[in-house]
């Protein structure tokens, strides 16, 4: 089966995982000729400057890595984005043979934007799933090339169902692949009526008055119960609480849901480290 060149556009962990498993599929017919991310930036507390974690892997399998402009684009057969983190101008789009594909872990046209793990899970929802597009000029906008379903977990954390649907979206990419290699790609519009959009996290997202943890209802514990895995780990779960003339973030870093009540077990104050949170109440008698 002849192989079809490809440029991978990626850039946070997990989109690192899906680029690892096409190179290490021997079965897959693509060749991945060189990997575009976004430049290295700033990371933690202390600023150090850290490359993206799809530029690791194209460092490990001696790949090339572009930044920025991109070059190269009209000699291959598909550009793959998967989380990229940027705006490909529409000048780009369908200079690969075959343009642009975007691999989004939503049920387009639910769930466009950034954020698109997070919302089914604070939101409540039973089923998420992956969809790729073939991307035009607008935000997740374009024909649906392909789309699985999925059921979302009980107690499943962002982490958790990012993961899962990671390995779903690569086990739907290579299925489609082999689609288009035998020239049996349909494509369906989406439907605009349908859309949803989501945003970019932020740490106040995760914010909440420390009232609010004492739920006394098991409406008000579900919501916050699913608030809490949609930002896990991060922007994850917080509020303040005053101590000893000041204020303090405290994270609320494991929770469980148990009869409709809302269960705090750990929880981390800020410049200390995690403690059960029983433990953490004797001392500063806050809840």
């Amino acid at each position: 089966m002849k192989k079809l060149s490809l440029a991978y556009f990626g850039t946070p962990d997990f989109s690192a995982r899906f680029l690892e498993k096409i190179l290490n599929d021997k079965g897959l017919p693509v060749e991945v000729r060189f990997i575009v991310t976004q430049e290295d930036k700033p990371v933690g507390r202390n600023q150090i400057i850290t490359p993206a974690e799809v530029k690791l892997i194209a460092q490990k399998y001696a790949l090339p890595v572009k930044t920025g402009f991109v070059s190269g684009l009209y000699d291959i057969d598909l550009a793959l984005l998967f989380a990229y983190g940027k705006i490909i101008s529409k000048d780009f789009l369908k200079a690969p043979k075959y343009g642009f594909w975007n691999i989004h872990p939503s049920l387009l046209p639910k769930y466009r934007g950034a954020s698109p793990v997070a919302a089914p899970l604070t939101r409540g929802d039973k089923e998420t799933g992956v969809t790729i597009i073939q991307m035009d000029k607008e935000m997740d906008h374009g024909p649906i090339i392909a789309q699985k379903r999925v059921k979302i977990l009980p107690n499943e954390r962002r982490d958790e169902l990012t993961n899962r649907l990671t390995k779903l979206a690569f086990g739907l990419f290579k299925r489609t692949i082999g689609d288009l290699i035998r020239n049996q790609i349909r494509t369906q519009v989406q439907d605009d009526k349908n859309a949803t959009y989501t945003k970019l996290l932020t740490k106040k997202d995760g914010y909440v008055k420390r009232g609010e943890l004492k739920t006394k209802s098991q409406e008000e514990a579900e919501k916050l119960f699913n608030k809490f895995r949609g930002l896990y780990p991060w922007p994850g779960l917080w509020t303040t609480i005053r101590f000893k003339n000041r204020d303090l973030r405290l994270k609320i870093v494991d929770v469980e849901l148990v009869g409709g009540r809302l269960i705090i077990k750990r929880v981390k104050l800020e410049g200390k480290r995690e403690v059960d949170f029983n433990q953490f109440n004797k001392i500063y008698r806050v809840f």
